[in-house]
Parts: C-alpha cells; sequence; structure tokens
C-alpha cells in the first residue's frame, strides 16, 4: 500500500529559485475535484490522486495512476479549484525533496513550500538541504492541515498563513 510520508516547511516569500543549483525544474498545473482528488498535469504527463487518511494507523494512503490527456480534460472541466506551480526536485538521504513555487494569475510567487517525502516509519528528514534551510520560516508540524496544496490554491488562505507564521513566530 502506497503510503505517504512528508514533512512541509515553508520558504520566505522572496526565496530566488536560483539558488537551487542541480535541482529539476517542472511546471505543475493541479485541480482539486469536489469529492477530493487530485488532478495533475506535469510537463505534458497526466495523473489522478487519491488521498485518504487512515486515523487507526495515523497514515495517509496515495494512490495515483496515469490519466490520457482526453480523460484529463474532461475531469479538468470539473475542478472546484486550482493552483499553478513550478517545482524544483532533488533526491538525497532524506528522501525526495521539492520546492513548489505556487503562482498566481498574473504568474507571481505568492508562496513557497518545500517538502521531502520520507520512508515509511522515518518521523523527520536526516538534514534539510543547504540551499533551502537558512529560508525556512515555518516547520510544518505533522498534524497541521492548514499547510495542503488544496487549501494554498487559494490566494486569500496563503496570504493569511504568512501573516499567522509571522504572529506565531513573534508571540
Amino acid at each position: 500500500m502506497p503510503i505517504e510520508n512528508e514533512r512541509k516547511f515553508v520558504l520566505s516569500l522572496g526565496f530566488d529559485p536560483a539558488e537551487l543549483h542541480g535541482w529539476t525544474r517542472s511546471e505543475i498545473r493541479q485541480a482539486y475535484l469536489d469529492d477530493g482528488p487530485r488532478l495533475r498535469a506535469t510537463d505534458g504527463a497526466f495523473s489522478f490522486t487519491y488521498k485518504r487518511w487512515i486515523p487507526d494507523v495515523g497514515e495517509l494512503v496515495e494512490i495515483e495512476t496515469e490519466l490520457t490527456e482526453e480523460d484529463f480534460a474532461l475531469l479538468w472541466s470539473q475542478r472546484i479549484s486550482q493552483v499553478t506551480k513550478t517545482r524544483y526536485h532533488k533526491r538525497d538521504v532524506s528522501g525526495d525533496w521539492v520546492v513548489d513555487f505556487l503562482c498566481d494569475g498574473a504568474n507571481a510567487t505568492y508562496f513557497v513550500i518545500a517538502e521531502v517525502e520520507m520512508p515509511r516509519g522515518v518521523t523527520s528528514p536526516m538534514i534539510v538541504p543547504a540551499e533551502i534551510s537558512a529560508h525556512i520560516v515555518h516547520r510544518v508540524g505533522i498534524d497541521d492541515k492548514r499547510f495542503t496544496n488544496k487549501r494554498l490554491a487559494d490566494v486569500g488562505v496563503a496570504a493569511r498563513l504568512y501573516t499567522e507564521i509571522a504572529a506565531e513566530s513573534w508571540g
């Protein structure tokens, strides 16, 4: 069973992607359907993802399958929210790292978040890449559901989260 085990880190809004030397870049369009599943187009590939939290074991099951472009377009027409992002990826000893630059309709970055996908049972990354460590403004708690891409698709919600983070660090 595919288990998602990730940790997230909010990065400063002014973080420069040019610092991600050697990371792989991709462009992503992502949307959500009203009953929960996610659609994603990444550099010409299309996928459908279903996630389900299993409270009894404290794990998130993630099932992903490829879609044809035609099926993707049909489902895309049923989206309730969407997000566009530029993603940078690299793999290291901790797992698969991504840094997402979420963009608004004018292609301006409005939120920056990093996450690491780790093996099942690992609770924190062995290391945080030097490229991003100095730019972390908030380490997202395991149970903190405020930082899902589905929620961050709303530019207003994302802006309020940066404000909340600033208040938490000063408070």
